[in-house]
């Protein structure tokens, strides 16, 4: 399972309160996931996320973030 830190600078798709958003990983902080898209940026609190994937990859759980570790 890929590491979310080694998803920055990729294409993944992001599922946060019930959408989907496909861009570039730019930065995982402890409270927001920004993702650059073709349009815009998007930036989403991390409490509203519940998983992270490669384009074409694995999916990352944020379960095992939501504890702060």
């Amino acid at each position: 399972m890929p590491d979310i830190l080694s998803m920055i600078g990729k294409e993944v798709e992001v599922f946060a309160s019930g959408m989907s958003y496909t861009g570039t990983l730019v930065e995982v902080s402890d409270t927001e996931v920004n993702l650059k898209t073709a349009l815009q940026w998007i930036t989403l609190p991390v409490s509203s996320v519940s998983e992270i994937k490669l384009k074409e990859a694995a999916r990352v759980k944020l379960e095992q973030y939501e504890d702060g570790g």
